[in-house]
């Protein structure tokens, strides 16, 4: 628990960085609501199919398994920086846009509450938290000392295997949980 908690330390600013490039996405998905709404809306409807199942165990483990993925590819993307960035902005734009959204249906901001807070207070820290430490491993490719380089990946690379292993998995698996059991029930 300690090398968890150190290598979480060390990864505090770049927390950060994807907290911020979320936050970003969330005014503008609000604000070009009426320009992305063609686009988006079909393709949030089809991943809502995909996800929902008749039991709300196959619902929950089609939400771990989607955000599962997403998490991996954060750290991996992560290796290239600029698309860890790209997909954090976007998950906020796409968080701004079902705000407005839930406006248009007169269903407001709590509505949008109830049904992300419980399950958010999980997996948002899970997704910041896979993005920093993809950002790690890119970051660490980043030196003229190949010796130094070596190193510092081969640590950026163990320190997210633990990270995501022992912290990010089991967020997102609380997460999966408490949005198909509780979240769900709380916006019927």
């Amino acid at each position: 628990m300690k090398k968890i908690t150190k290598a979480l330390a060390g990864n505090n600013g770049l927390i950060a960085v994807c907290i911020a490039a979320f936050l970003l996405g969330i005014p503008a998905g609000y604000a070009l609501y009426d320009n992305a709404e063609s686009m988006l809306l079909p393709v949030l409807k089809q991943l809502k199919d995909m996800i929902l199942q008749e039991s709300n165990l196959e619902t929950a483990l089609n939400i771990f398994y989607n955000n599962y993925k997403v998490s991996v590819y954060l750290v991996v993307a992560g290796t290239l920086i600029a698309p860890t960035l790209l997909i954090m902005f976007s998950n906020g734009f796409i968080m701004g846009f079902v705000i407005k959204y839930l406006q248009k249906e007169d269903k407001g901001l709590l509505y949008f509450m109830k049904g992300v807070t419980l399950h958010g207070i999980f997996e948002l820290p899970a997704i910041f938290i896979a993005g920093a430490i993809g950002l790690r491993i890119g970051l660490s490719f980043l030196t003229t000392d190949n010796r130094k380089r070596a190193r510092d990946v081969s640590k950026s690379l163990k320190e997210a295997a633990v990270i995501h292993v022992l912290l990010v998995t089991p967020l997102l698996l609380i997460a999966a949980f408490i949005e198909a059991y509780v979240s769900a029930a709380l916006v019927k």
